[in-house]
C-alpha cells in the first residue's frame, strides 16, 4: 500500500506564512478531501507536494522515500498525478490525444523526446491505445475519442482532465477544484466518475473542492485547513459539525 506521508510542511511568501506545520497521511485506496476558504493554503500544499514549490520547512515522503528533493516529473513518474483548478488541454488535440500525450509523459526522461512525439514524430503503441481507449470507455468518452476538445464542452473537458490524469496509472491523484465552472448535474457526474476511478485502480486522491456535495459523496475523510493551519479531520459529518470548521470554514460567529 502506497502512502504519502507530510510531516510540519512550511510555506512563506514574502514572510506571509501560506501553509503552517501541516501533516497529513494518504494511502492508496482511500480519498481525503482537503477544504477551507480560499487562501487557506490548500493549493500552495498541493504545489510543495507536486514539486511546484519548495517548501521552506517540513518532509514529504512516498513509501518512506523522502522526495521533497525531486522534481515534478520525477515525482510524476513515481505515481503522483495532478489536475488544476483552471482548465489545462490542448483545444486541437483530440480526447484520446490527450491521453496518449499523457502516457508518453509518464514515461518520458528527456524533454526532447516528449516534444517530438507532441509534434507526431512517432506513432503511439497498441498498449498505449488500448490503455487510453480503455479509461474512455470508463469515463463514458469513447464516442468522441476522435474529437478535438475545442468542440467539447467544459463539464467534458473536466472529464478529459480527469482521464488523463488516471491513465497513467498513478497510485496518488492530487485533484485540485476539479468541479469548478460546472453545474450541479455535472459535477454530481464527475464526483460519480473520480470515486469509480479511484475504487478501481485503488489510488489515494487527496481532492481540494468549496463544494461540499461533492466531497461528500467522494471522500472517506475531511482535513479542514484555515489560515495556513489543519484545524479540524475527521469524517465529513463529523467535520461538518466542529465549531471551529464553521467559524473558518463557514463563516459563522
Amino acid at each position: 500500500m502506497t502512502t504519502l506521508t507530510v510531516r510540519g510542511l512550511t510555506k512563506s511568501f514574502g514572510g506571509t506564512l501560506a501553509v503552517t506545520g501541516v501533516d497529513l497521511d494518504l494511502s492508496t485506496g482511500e480519498s481525503v478531501g482537503l477544504v477551507g476558504p480560499n487562501g487557506a493554503g490548500k493549493t500552495t500544499l498541493f504545489d510543495c507536494i507536486f514539486g511546484q514549490l519548495r517548501p521552506d520547512a517540513g518532509t514529504i515522503e512516498l513509501d518512506g522515500r523522502d522526495i521533497g528533493g525531486l522534481s515534478t516529473w520525477r515525482r510524476a513518474r513515481l505515481g503522483i498525478a495532478r489536475t488544476y483548478q483552471r482548465l489545462e488541454v490542448f483545444p486541437d488535440l483530440t480526447v484520446r490525444d490527450h491521453l496518449l500525450v499523457a502516457l508518453e509523459a509518464s514515461r518520458a526522461t528527456r524533454r526532447g523526446r516528449l516534444w517530438r512525439d507532441l509534434l507526431g514524430l512517432s506513432e503511439p503503441s497498441r498498449e498505449d491505445l488500448a490503455a487510453a481507449d480503455s479509461v474512455l470507455e470508463a469515463v463514458d468518452l469513447l464516442d468522441v475519442a476522435d474529437t478535438p476538445v475545442a468542440a467539447l464542452g467544459l463539464g467534458t473537458c473536466r472529464i478529459v482532465e480527469l482521464a488523463r490524469a488516471v491513465v497513467a496509472q498513478p497510485r496518488i491523484l492530487l485533484a485540485d477544484e476539479p468541479s469548478s465552472g460546472l453545474d450541479e448535474r455535472e459535477t454530481g457526474e464527475l464526483a460519480h466518475l473520480l470515486r469509480s476511478l479511484q475504487v478501481e485502480r485503488s489510488m489515494g486522491v487527496l481532492l481540494v473542492e468549496h463544494d461540499l456535495g461533492m466531497v461528500e459523496a467522494v471522500v472517506d475523510r475531511v482535513i479542514v485547513m484555515d489560515l495556513g493551519c489543519v484545524v479540524a479531520s475527521g469524517s465529513f459529518h463529523e467535520v461538518m459539525r466542529s465549531p471551529a470548521v464553521e467559524r473558518a470554514y463557514l463563516g459563522s460567529p
